[in-house]
């Protein structure tokens, strides 16, 4: 919750003056900040009230899931509104302009899920595959089938 210290330190306040105004200890904030303790529900409350701001906004804040989660969010909202685009251009003969929005679709759709498979990566604990180590497991693959044949 490296972000949550961020922004305490943004507002200039000590661990201490938080967790006064959040009613919580200044071990508990100490633990939060440093990923050794994740909040509750009720402590998650009190930060944003401490924030003046709503416990969900204080999650996108500080979770960068939340964040991603946000975005995918509006962005299946703008998916709805072309998927009505299409409709409509599809009912009144466009099918030009149907195969453009179902293009754009389709690569909103691939590009929502490629943010998904991140989160869900993150969310693991994995580290992200580099292309070296794609090409390591490519070749790893080659070789067993080669060995095979052979």
């Amino acid at each position: 919750m490296h972000r949550l210290r961020v922004m305490r330190q943004e507002r200039k306040l000590s661990q201490v003056e938080l967790a006064r105004r959040a009613g919580l200890t200044a071990a508990t904030i100490h633990r939060i900040e440093h990923s050794l303790h994740s909040p509750t529900p009720p402590t998650m409350r009190a930060l944003a009230e401490a924030f003046g701001m709503s416990v969900g906004d204080l999650e996108v804040e500080i979770n960068p899931q939340a964040r991603v989660l946000q975005q995918e969010v509006e962005q299946l909202g703008q998916l709805a509104k072309a998927i009505e685009m299409a409709k409509v251009a599809l009912a009144d003969g466009q099918v030009e302009n149907t195969m453009s929005v179902l293009k754009l679709l389709e690569e909103t759709v691939e590009g929502m899920a490629s943010d998904m498979r991140e989160c869900v990566r993150i969310a693991r604990g994995e580290k992200k595959e580099s292309p070296a180590d794609k090409l390591d497991e490519l070749l790893r693959e080659y070789e067993a089938a080669t060995a095979l044949t052979a």
